[in-house]
């Protein structure tokens, strides 16, 4: 069954050689009990782990039923270990973390048994060594006696063919000495138990067979037997194996003894996840926040199709090859400025408002057109003709009254009422838009007649009127050049203009309500707004005036003051007054989110087959805005997270040197381990395990406090940006930090749970 065949092992320490056995050679049979006796120092022990595979021989061979193990790898060795061997230690050996049941247990839970059969079976053993009513205690709930029961029981759960006892009653008193010894007798009536002991009397009185050793040489043996040469029998090479479940318990299982350590690690590792979950819920919470708000609130604003518009992608792209060039050298070149500020033109042709006239966007939003003309805006103060109230500043000028670019849904929902009602499209009307304060610059309100230092009553502007003049009351040609009349007539006959109520060149304006806005994100500048049946009436009757029709005929400007030139084209003069029918501007209200979609889709289909230059762009300034903000604010977020993923790479660096101390606190463990046949990746498993569950709990803590905190930031926060919940960690994204924890905490644990499984399992049993 057993062979040694000249065995011999040595140790090297530094420079010196220490030989442990010089050429043992002995056979064993199947059923005996045989004592190993010797002094301190004789190899009884070194003899012991070479035949339990603890350590490994230089020369000779060992014969296991038939077969050399020469050739022996680690998993052959692990495998005999788990299979034919069972350890009874002098100091028990017992996994201190678990209960009695598990101990047991553990040798056929790395033979892969069933839970239910191994279970029955180690009930079964400890039943036969007497502790059947102690399974669920803890071994240090247990006298030294049954500890070494339990170590027994162990031993023999996987019905192994030799028991190797290494000073069995080395810790124990002498009667319950008397107890064990009995039970090794009784179970050598069908095993091979060898006992190593320095107890002579013992030997004597329980053995069958005692063999002597001296300088690691055999100096006597009282039963010694010669195994005949026979065919090998029939080994049993199942490969032990520990399932990650059972690494997972063993490990939960050791943390749970250490309660107070495990949280304050956990705690720990879960400042790095706190941090990048503070920073992706605030992300998050804002960006669905700008989403809703870009679907919801600024759902209606409108897309904008112009003659002339500013491309932002293009802007910051001129701007960063602004960048990247280099300076000329010797001199200077000119360059475009129109593509380097973004400024882009479109074709705004008939075609094209034919196209949106007979597409499906009048049923997913409204179209405002503004033609961008001069109009001549005048009111009667008593004998006092006001006309044509302008802000003038460095840049150009504004004009407080104007065509309206709003729809009559814009206008519902983001204007309040201050007095008054709503324009009607369809009439002369117009609004006077206010601020939320109810103020008005002062050339309008010196406009209507009123004096600019007193509080206007609502009531005393509701219903004024005043005149718009088209072209042929407006303009009087000299023989060579028109002249605004203005400028050139005397105010009576202006008056006498304002007053021809008869007079179809003259539309009356009224005022029928007083709005202010009523969002924040909509910004109108203060003004008169008229309804775009007065616009239309405008242009119709200035695109056939005595101006316009002249204008088009010369390749000059007959206006006086005018000067036809690149930046002011005899269009830009044609434009101004009124004649082009085109507008210069088209806008868009979509009726929700998703119509915007729908309506976009429509503006895309229409540029699908055009050259560039007859491509039609839009401009849609919410998303635009939107989508800066959204990339600032992925910006900052990018620079917060990485610096909580250092603080998270700090912390799985911490958890790795605590797994490194695991490994230091639980290398006995790793020694009874290997002894009942678990593999070096079995051990690494374990450890692997443990580095596992510590990101686990250091995750979910992260997260559990994430969300402890997070509505008191939202607290802290509703009164700056006047929005509640807007920190918000969304569960998947609580998912991914609890997997990203796991992960590293697990890359942290490799190399100490590759230095677990290289230690040598003799050297970890003798370990306290």
């Amino acid at each position: 069954m057993l062979k040694l065949i000249n065995l011999h092992k040595h140790y090297v320490l530094g420079e010196q050689k220490f030989t442990a056995l010089n050429g043992i050679n002995l056979s064993f049979r199947a059923h005996e009990f045989v004592s190993i006796l010797g002094q301190s120092g004789s190899g009884k022990t070194t003899l012991l782990n070479l035949i339990g595979g603890l350590d490994r021989y230089n020369s000779g061979d060992i014969i296991i039923d038939g077969v050399s193990t020469k050739n022996y790898q680690d998993k052959d060795w692990d495998a005999y270990r788990n299979h034919r061997v069972g350890f009874v230690f002098q100091n028990y050996n017992l996994i201190t973390h678990l209960d009695i049941l598990s101990n047991v247990e553990l040798a056929q839970t790395l033979s892969g048994v069933s839970r239910e059969v191994r279970r029955k079976r180690a009930i079964e053993v400890l039943t036969r060594v007497g502790l059947k009513d102690h399974i669920r205690k803890k071994p240090n709930q247990l006298s030294g006696g049954q500890q070494q029961r339990v170590s027994i029981a162990r031993a023999l759960v996987n019905n192994p063919t030799i028991i190797l006892a290494d000073e069995p009653t080395g810790a124990l008193d002498s009667e319950t000495s008397e107890d064990i010894m009995n039970l090794l007798t009784e179970i050598s009536k069908d095993k091979l138990i060898i006992m190593v002991t320095h107890n002579a009397d013992i030997a004597k009185r329980f053995s069958n067979r005692i063999v002597s050793l001296k300088d690691g040489e055999v100096i006597g043996d009282t039963n010694p037997y010669t195994m005949e040469k026979a065919l090998p029998d029939k080994v049993d090479t199942s490969k032990s194996s520990m399932n990650f479940f059972t690494a997972l318990r063993l490990s939960f299982k050791n943390m749970l003894t250490k309660k107070v350590r495990t949280i304050i690690t956990a705690l720990a590792g879960s400042i790095g996840i706190i941090g990048v979950a503070l920073v992706m819920s605030l992300q998050y919470g804002f960006t669905d926040y700008l989403n809703k708000m870009e679907k919801g609130t600024f759902a209606g604003l409108p897309l904008e199709i112009s003659r002339s518009y500013i491309d932002i992608g293009a802007f910051i792209e001129a701007r960063q090859d602004q960048v990247n060039q280099k300076p000329i050298e010797d001199g200077i070149q000119g360059y475009e400025r129109e593509v380097q500020i973004g400024r882009k033109t479109n074709k705004i042709t008939q075609e094209y408002i034919d196209y949106l006239e007979n597409s499906d966007i009048k049923t997913q939003g409204t179209i405002v057109y503004q033609y961008g003309f001069d109009a001549q805006y005048y009111y009667l103060d008593g004998n006092t003709l006001n006309s044509n109230p302008k802000q003038l500043s460095m840049t150009g000028s504004t004009n407080y009254i104007d065509e309206t670019a709003f729809s009559m849904d814009f206008i519902e929902e983001y204007f309040d009422k201050v007095s008054g009602n709503y324009f009607n499209p369809d009439e002369y009307e117009a609004l006077l838009v206010v601020n939320k304060q109810h103020k008005l610059p002062n050339q309008i309100i010196q406009f209507l007649g009123f004096d600019a230092d007193e509080v206007i009553s609502f009531d005393e502007i509701i219903g004024k009127e005043f005149k718009i003049f088209t072209n042929n009351v407006s303009y009087k040609f000299n023989g060579t050049e028109y002249i605004l009349k203005n400028q050139v007539t005397d105010e009576v006959d202006l008056k006498s203009i304002y007053n021809d109520t008869n007079n179809p060149e003259v539309i009356t304006v009224k005022i029928s309500g007083i709005i202010k806005s009523n969002s924040d994100f909509v910004s109108v500048s203060e003004g008169i707004y008229y309804t775009p049946k007065v616009a239309q009436i405008v242009i119709d009757l200035n695109d056939v005036s005595d101006v316009v029709i002249a204008q088009r005929n010369s390749s000059q400007s007959v206006i006086q003051g005018e000067v036809i030139s690149l930046n002011n084209t005899k269009d830009d003069i044609l434009q101004k007054l009124g004649g082009i029918k085109l507008p210069s501007s088209v806008l868009i209200y979509p009726n929700s989110f998703d119509s915007k979609e729908a309506i976009l889709d429509i503006l895309d289909a229409y540029n699908v087959n055009q050259d560039d230059a007859d491509k039609v762009n839009y401009t849609d300034s919410v998303a635009a805005a939107v989508g800066m903000i959204k990339t600032v604010m992925d910006s900052i977020s990018a620079v917060l997270i990485a610096f909580a993923a250092i603080s998270l790479f700090v912390s799985s660096v911490m958890i790795g040197i605590i797994t490194y101390t695991s490994v230091l606190e639980r290398t006995k463990e790793i020694g009874v381990l290997r002894s009942i046949g678990a593999r070096k990746k079995d051990i690494s498993r374990v450890f692997n395990a443990e580095a596992i569950l510590i990101g686990l709990f250091s995750g979910l803590l992260g997260i559990f406090i994430t969300y402890l905190l997070v509505p008191i930031i939202n607290i802290l926060l509703e009164g700056p940006t006047g929005t509640s919940n807007v920190a918000q960690l969304f569960y998947l994204h609580a998912i991914i930090l609890v997997i990203i924890s796991i992960l590293l905490t697990f890359i942290a644990g490799l190399i100490p749970s590759k230095i677990a499984a290289r230690k040598d399992p003799v050297v970890a049993l003798r370990s306290e």
